[in-house]
């Protein structure tokens, strides 16, 4: 008995093969019907094979004593899948050769790591009838029986998979001596499977972040830096006669994040609203990393600012660049708030030249 089952785990270790990480696809298969064809081979237990090419050539189930222990199979399936772990199945099997046909119908129960994935492994256990019947017309009783087994699902389209699955069927004949009327049917199937229907989950709705009509107007140098204060808290800060802009970039990178445009948008619009003025946008960083390369992001920092306001309409000419560094902190480096502080841009008015004089 030990040789059959561990001939039966080869034969399952050889039809599920190691399965990757799988990627989540769109459709949504919670409550989906499975429509399966697949066909195979299923290997007979020598008990029973002895049992059914015994006796004489009138009697005996198949054509001779020298019966293939493999034998060609087809099974057709439906199943429901009620989420994309738990499902269950029904299926009708047939196999014949050598004057011999097995006809095999089945219930399952299916655990899926995830249906709705591109790749999605399965377990299953179920029960199953097996009644043989040969050429001169033998029949045996019907045998309930019990089997498990592993499978895998690739998705080769939408709807549409591929199925391979492996599982030993465990059944009693009373045909078969008492001292191994219990036989082990290991079995192997590839196939297709069609899913139908599904459904998907209730949308989630997002509701829009609370908005003010009131605009919070501070003049600074006869500039107008208008300030939102809704989900986007004061997207400019004084400190000074400066304005400090609340803006964030990638780490190490110069590369502004999405949330930053909201706030350089709202100092377009104020630059635009004082024409004629010109500017300078002043990039610094905290103390950590070497000096040279602190100099070089901020001025990166503060070039990318500039580009920005520039594709929002600000003219060029207006704007001018310039990093500093960590030689210009405004807090200390010691703690993490303070870094944080020092990592900052920050804007300032270019006071127009002085009038000259009429001759």
């Amino acid at each position: 008995m030990f040789d059959r089952i561990v001939k039966a785990a080869v034969l399952l270790a050889a039809c599920v093969p190691v399965v990757g990480s799988a990627q989540v696809m769109e459709p949504h298969r919670e409550g989906s019907w499975e429509l399966s064809l697949s066909g195979g081979a299923v290997w007979i237990d020598p008990a029973l094979r002895d049992f059914l090419t015994s006796g004489s050539p009138e009697n005996r189930f198949t054509h001779d004593e020298d019966a293939s222990r493999v034998m060609p199979t087809a099974v057709a399936r439906i199943g429901y899948n009620f989420t994309r772990n738990l499902g269950v199945s029904i299926s009708g099997g047939g196999a014949m050769a050598d004057g011999v046909t097995y006809l095999n119908p089945t219930g399952a129960l299916t655990y899926t790591a995830n249906l709705n994935a591109n790749t999605s492994p399965f377990v299953l256990i179920g029960t199953e009838l097996t009644r043989i019947s040969g050429d001169n017309g033998r029949i045996t009783h019907s045998t309930w029986g019990a089997h498990a087994g592993l499978g895998i699902r690739q998705m080769v389209s939408q709807n549409l998979a591929l199925r391979l699955e492996g599982r030993v069927a465990i059944a009693g004949y009373n045909e078969v001596p008492m001292r191994r009327n219990t036989t082990y049917a290991p079995m192997g199937t590839l196939g297709v499977s069609y899913f139908i229907g599904g459904r998907r989950p209730e949308a989630t709705v997002i509701a829009d972040p609370p908005r003010t009509e009131t605009v919070y107007v501070t003049r600074v140098d006869t500039v107008r830096v208008f300030r939102t204060d809704t989900v986007y808290r004061q997207p400019t800060m004084m400190m000074g006669d400066q304005v400090v802009l609340r803006v964030q970039f990638r780490t190490n990178r110069a590369e502004l994040l999405p949330q930053s445009r909201i706030v350089l948008d709202s100092v377009a619009m104020a630059i635009r609203s004082t024409p004629g003025s010109s500017w300078q946008v002043e990039g610094h960083t905290d103390s950590v990393g070497a000096d040279a390369a602190n100099m070089a992001l901020s001025r990166a920092r503060a070039q990318s600012v500039v580009q920005y306001l520039v594709s929002r309409g600000i003219a060029a000419g207006s704007l001018v660049a310039e990093g500093y560094g960590e030689t210009r902190p405004v807090t200390t480096n010691a703690t993490v708030e303070g870094r944080a502080q020092n990592r900052r841009v920050q804007m300032s008015r270019i006071p127009a030249p002085p009038a000259q004089p009429a001759p």
